[in-house]
């Protein structure tokens, strides 16, 4: 019969074929720990009620059939068994939270751009290397070997996290993720079974700082954004991981952009464009070239807007997929460089002098991406939908406006994300002179009161 409870003391003290059992909660084997407690008379039945997984399931995670990467599941498991979350990398049950509070921004400080600009050409200067020492975890909890199957694992995480942040917006995965990367980073101090091993770590979480940027950002965390794009940075400069490098310059701009200070994302773009042209990688390149039209249409440059998206628009063309590093390969996506181009032109047209010639061709481009979305794609959608909105109501065309507007409003609840927000408000910002039309009236109540939430 299997006993109700396990023993607290095997997590810490017992061992399997050979290994203490903490070294495999360490590396996340969960294939091991189920095949450890059915050798400790648990039953598929018994494990999958503590787990909360279908007994298949149980079956097949024992077999290695499937892996467990949920940040979810984990916790389950956790809690079921009475394992110490810290054990599973998950937050510590005792600490109460999965991860250490960011709390300095890198870019209060007047510096931070020169910096980054040393970092372009350079090893990482002292000041920003410390916001990569300032997020490593104790390592105890971390495996004392890293091996090939571990930086998969870690990759298959990232990718995911990728995946849901996309779909379902930076709060629907940011907790989870910056979970995972604090048990990821306390591999640092482990040993590695080949030098590639530990480029190839260095490198997956490198792009794992990133999404945990990326979603801190969406969230409108931007001092957390900063904070672990900044140390990713760093990681990738210690392996002159030159793609990286460029994506981290890209999503800082991005922050700096949704701020509305378009002189220093547009610097941050220029400096990822020296990185991204040594690179050689085409698809760094035109992510970098489409952006800095973004500031350029901020600034109220229509030419320099044009020539940016054109030169993104060729380099796209060039682009060899296989050669696509995993942060930019949103961009290849059918819609994208469209939605963008709605986000651009828009921007533009904010400007009175641009209104006539630029709002038509924010509403094409927008309605054009969102007509081609996709599953995966719902916050873009959603950004899309707000583009059509903001195009028609610069081109004075209340009544499509208010059709869409309550659509972007729609779809903005349905997605956690701050930045979509945001956005939704700066529309509404443009909006108040209808504010009389019955319909672009109903749009603005809408978001005030999303706002008042």
């Amino acid at each position: 019969m299997s006993p109700r409870q396990p023993d607290p003391q095997w997590w810490t003290s017992s061992t399997h074929c050979g290994r203490p059992l903490r070294e495999y909660l360490a590396a996340r084997d969960i294939q091991a720990l189920f095949q450890f407690l059915r050798s400790r008379g648990f039953s598929r039945s018994a494990i999958a009620a503590a787990s909360g997984l279908t007994e298949s399931r149980v079956r097949n995670i024992a077999q290695g059939r499937t892996l467990v990467t949920s940040y979810d599941v984990l916790v389950r498991i956790a809690d079921g068994f009475g394992i110490d979350r810290g054990l599973l990398g998950v937050g510590s049950t005792a600490s109460g939270g999965p991860h250490r509070e960011v709390a300095v921004d890198p870019g209060a400080g007047p510096g931070f751009v020169g910096s980054l600009a040393a970092l372009a050409v350079g090893p990482a200067p002292a000041e920003l290397a410390g916001y990569l020492s300032s997020t490593r975890p104790d390592a105890a909890t971390a495996p004392s070997v890293v091996s090939a199957a571990t930086v998969e694992l870690i990759r298959t995480i990232r990718d995911q996290h990728r995946q849901i942040d996309a779909a379902h917006g930076g709060g629907s995965c940011r907790s989870s993720v910056v979970s995972y990367l604090t048990w990821a980073s306390g591999m640092l101090a482990s040993r590695f079974e080949t030098e590639k091993v530990e480029a190839d770590f260095k490198a997956v979480l490198s792009d794992m700082y990133q999404v945990a940027g990326w979603s801190s950002h969406d969230l409108g965390d931007h001092a957390a954004a900063r904070h672990y794009l900044t140390a990713g940075l760093v990681l990738a400069r210690e392996i002159n991981e030159l793609a990286l490098i460029a994506g981290g310059f890209y999503r800082l701009g991005r922050v700096s952009i949704h701020q509305g200070r378009a002189q220093e994302a547009l610097r941050l773009w220029q400096l990822g464009q020296i990185v991204a042209q040594d690179s050689g990688n085409l698809s760094a390149v035109a992510v970098l070239h489409a952006n800095e039209a973004w500031a350029y249409a901020m600034l109220g440059s229509g030419d320099r807007v044009c020539d940016s998206l054109a030169r993104a628009k060729e380099e796209l063309g060039r682009i060899d997929a296989d050669t696509v590093p995993a942060w930019a390969r949103f961009f290849l996506a059918p819609a994208d460089l469209d939605g963008i181009s709605g986000v651009i032109y828009g921007c533009l047209a904010a400007h009175q002098e641009h209104r006539a010639r630029f709002a038509p061709l924010a509403i094409e481009h927008a309605e054009r991406a969102y007509a081609k979305r996709g599953p995966g794609e719902e916050r873009s959608r959603t950004f899309d939908a707000i583009s059509v909105a903001t195009g028609y109501i610069l081109d004075a065309q209340p009544e499509p406006a208010t059709t869409a507007g309550h659509t972007a409003v729609d779809l903005v609840v349905a997605t956690d994300s701050a930045r979509a927000t945001d956005r939704l408000r700066l529309m509404a910002s443009l909006a108040r002179g209808y504010r009389s039309h019955n319909g672009v009236g109903g749009v603005l109540e809408r978001v005030g009161s999303l706002a008042a939430h």
